[in-house]
């Protein structure tokens, strides 16, 4: 967590931005002055700070597993690589679906994407998710270089999904007009309509202005969080800021992150807690942690 504190320093008070937390059974702490009265930019003070924590701590590390990566990947046959990717999807799809509740097991995931004239005996919604989120996917990688992201192409995405649903085409690639509550969770996300449309328009601009500024990775999580915090669906948000997300790593050559569903509690927490706290390295923090933890055990086909 940040935290704004004032310092005494040669008689004078100072604010500054402090950080602290365990490593190696140590606490440390990263700081930053701010001056005698706190700036007006403090949000955009907030984030450089972000990325200087995000910097100190893991990105050498994340470097050079996606060096490593990079390279085994070029070192095989293209069929090797697009049967990694594809695997990568099957575990990607059944981990962000069932973490919005779907019944399929990965095993249920595999067959209706490898074998779909096998019959499965579960949910018509959640077998129809799966291939559509799977074949929204393999779109995206397919097209990672002819393609930018943009709130057009994630209500492109939103419709593919919900738009074969009976109950759910009447929002299918739409935002939201009134208020929504999220299950379980104290954060109400901001109103529908315009002030949510305004709210995208503001992130996506930010997301345009930054790709050179913020490192890939930290783009990444926070477009996630920022995009899943206004909550701009009825439905199928996650999904989608978790799409945006690989999106994002995947145009930057960067392992992707395959959220598991057995760590849903804990990733809805720190969602939860980044927002009610208006702490965004609540997040940034579990983030990172669970990335690093997910790329160490990348395995490369031979």
């Amino acid at each position: 967590m940040v935290t704004v504190k004032k310092k005494s320093v040669l008689g004078y008070e100072y604010y500054y931005l402090i950080y602290n937390y365990r490593e190696e059974h140590q606490v440390k702490t990263i700081d930053k002055e701010i001056g005698k009265e706190l700036p007006e930019n403090m949000e955009e003070i907030k984030e450089e700070f972000i990325q200087t924590i995000v910097d100190k701590r893991w990105i050498a590390e994340i470097e050079e597993i996606k060096n490593d990566y990079n390279k085994k990947l070029e070192s095989i046959p293209s069929l090797l690589r697009a049967e990694h990717l594809k695997d990568f999807g099957i575990r990607f799809t059944h981990n962000t679906n069932k973490i919005e509740g779907s019944t399929l097991t990965l095993r249920d995931v595999e067959l209706v994407i490898n074998e779909p004239e096998v019959p499965i005996n579960k949910s018509t919604d959640h077998i129809v998710e799966a291939k559509l989120h799977m074949k929204i996917y393999e779109n995206m990688v397919n097209s990672i270089d002819t393609t930018d992201l943009s709130m057009g192409v994630i209500l492109k995405w939103h419709k593919s999904i919900f738009n074969l649903h009976p109950n759910r085409t009447n929002f299918a690639g739409l935002i939201r007009k009134g208020q929504i509550y999220i299950s379980g969770s104290n954060y109400v996300p901001p109103p529908g309509g315009f002030d949510c449309e305004d709210l995208l328009d503001q992130l996506f601009i930010w997301y345009e202005e930054n790709p050179r500024k913020i490192h890939p990775v930290l783009l990444s999580c926070l477009m996630h969080l920022r995009f899943v915090s206004i909550h701009p669906f009825d439905d199928g948000n996650g999904r989608m800021a978790r799409l945006l997300m690989n999106f994002i790593l995947f145009q930057n050559r960067y392992p992707m992150f395959d959220i598991p569903a057995n760590i849903r509690k804990s990733y809805y927490n720190s969602l939860e807690k980044a927002n009610l706290k208006e702490d965004e390295m609540s997040f940034v923090g579990w983030f990172f942690k669970n990335y690093l933890k997910s790329i160490r055990s990348l395995r490369i086909p031979k």
